[in-house]
């Protein structure tokens, strides 16, 4: 939507060209002259300003067009451009309910095949759409299965890897995405038109249909679900594949494990829960606070690039190429040194930082838009490498009985930042364009200085119950937490730490 949407000049029709500087108001934006875009002047040398009574003319660069002139998303209409890329991230929302509900029911594969042949078709359909109102609700449509497809995948690829190679194959996994957003600013530039932009980036799923078709079921799923001959089979699969011999042993144990849990209850947690008890409290709150400000900056500063100095397609890519550097050169590297806590305080402080300046800067002169553009790109930078950390660190100060409660509840944060990022770029074409920068840097500011007073997890054991959890940080000087009337270490639906199943993946 940052190219679909992106800002066209535009101003009113005026039925003979030679008359615009006299029928055409002008207006002082950012210091420069531009042409009022919502009124015209009533007559000749007159100062009465009327609406536009014949429509708009709009200015495109070259092949582009955009949203904003085919259903003249301007003026008193203006805000229908980024109510669109809300109702979209409303779609991705449910999408994380729908589709994870659906893929524990189902099995992860089926949902990978099912978003992965949903999504082309109603890319198509949405390249024949004519009408606002059909394309806002379609692009809800895709963006629920665009998010059951990203993290049933993600699902499906840790839930294969035995447990030595899911951090280096996480951090890798994450590091398409900033390819993707390359990828899309070349896409993007070549063709310019939304259309066919929008056609051929739903059309990318396609590209993994061979991929789909050798695709194992989960072998934990399976192994959960009580389907012990259909894991056998993966499991043969694999081992057949890397030369292995088949872990008989390991995956008898496994087995008789899993039927062992079956007839244990375990306390059943909500998000309420992550309130109740001092030890989650701050944790908690800070981590809300955290999710919510960087998919808040994030998508704010993408949806913005419109907006600053330079050509935005080549922004665009230069912020993808420095995320992906971020991501896989360096951040792997920094975390396992560091730790958590400390890269991602600095991330967003530095981050933080550099989009308050790029807000100040934003509204003087040519020599200073163009600084704060690169301050800008630096943040959204920054606001990846937070990305990179936080999943991790989320799953680490958890405790494993509140540990998907926890993890879901910030995902859920992160949802109503990219909801409500939209609108307050709208707030900028209201006012000024620096406000939705100073606000973006603001939020993500704050977080890294919450993050300070989070305790580090490097290498630290993982706690199993809330009340181990307390003791953990009464340990280290932190303040005392409550005790749990739980007491059973249960099976750990999202590590999977089930010794024997780990032993079953290393083993094939």
């Amino acid at each position: 939507m940052a190219f679909f949407a992106a800002r066209t000049k535009h101003h009113c029709f005026v039925k003979n060209s030679s008359d615009i500087n006299y029928l055409v108001p002008t207006i002082n934006t950012n210091g420069k002259q531009e042409w009022d875009g919502c009124k015209l002047y009533a007559e000749y040398n007159s100062s009465k300003k009327v609406e536009c009574p014949n429509g708009w003319t709009y200015y495109h660069t070259g092949r582009e067009r955009t949203i904003i002139s085919e259903w003249d998303l301007v003026c008193d209409d203006a805000y229908k451009a980024n109510l669109a890329i809300t109702i979209y991230f409303i779609g991705v929302t449910l999408g994380g309910v729908i589709f994870g509900t659906l893929s524990d029911k189902f099995g992860r594969k089926r949902i990978v095949i099912l978003t992965t042949l949903s999504i082309p078709l109603i890319g198509v359909i949405l390249f024949f759409m004519k009408n606002y109102i059909a394309f806002v609700l379609l692009r809800l449509i895709l963006g629920s299965f665009v998010q059951g497809l990203q993290m049933t995948s993600f699902l499906v690829c840790m839930e294969l890897l035995a447990v030595q190679y899911r951090s280096l194959v996480g951090i890798l996994y994450t590091s398409f995405w900033p390819v993707g957003v390359m990828s899309l600013s070349l896409v993007s530039y070549l063709i310019q038109d939304w259309r066919y932009i929008q056609l051929l980036t739903t059309l990318g799923p396609l590209l993994q249909i061979g991929t789909i078709l050798f695709l194992p079921e989960s072998i934990r799923w399976l192994l959960l679900n009580g389907r012990s001959e259909d894991a056998k089979q993966v499991i043969q699969r694999i081992s057949t594949f890397n030369k292995q011999p088949f872990p008989e042993d390991e995956f008898n144990e496994a087995v008789e494990h899993r039927k062992k849990l079956e007839g244990n209850a375990e306390k059943s947690y909500t998000i309420v829960d992550l309130l109740r008890y001092s030890v989650l409290r701050k944790r908690s709150i800070i981590l809300a606070v955290t999710w919510f400000s960087t998919a808040f900056g994030y998508y704010g500063l993408a949806l913005n690039v419109s907006s600053l100095a330079g050509n935005k397609y080549l922004n665009s890519f230069i912020s993808g190429l420095l995320e992906f550097a971020v991501k896989w050169l360096i951040t792997y590297y920094i975390i396992v040194k560091f730790g958590r806590q400390k890269p991602l305080s600095c991330y967003a402080i530095l981050g933080g930082i550099t989009c308050i300046l790029a807000g100040v800067l934003s509204k003087d002169t040519d020599a200073l838009r163009k600084l704060a553009t690169a301050l800008a790109l630096c943040g959204r930078i920054c606001i990846a490498g937070i990305w990179s950390v936080i999943m991790i660190y989320t799953s680490e100060l958890y405790p494993t009985e509140i540990r998907n409660v926890g993890l879901g509840a910030g995902i859920f944060w992160a949802r109503i930042g990219s909801i409500v990022a939209p609108q307050l770029s709208l707030l900028g074409k209201m006012t000024q364009d620096y406000v939705p920068f100073i606000i973006f840097g603001s939020c993500v500011l704050l977080t890294g200085i919450l993050a300070l007073s989070l305790p580090e997890t490097l290498n630290m054991r993982l706690a199993e119950t809330i009340e181990e959890a307390g003791v953990f940080e009464k340990a280290t000087g932190s303040s005392r937490g409550e005790s749990s009337d739980n007491k059973n270490e249960m099976y750990d639906l999202e590590r999977l730490k089930n010794p024997e199943v780990e032993k079953l993946c290393s083993k094939s």
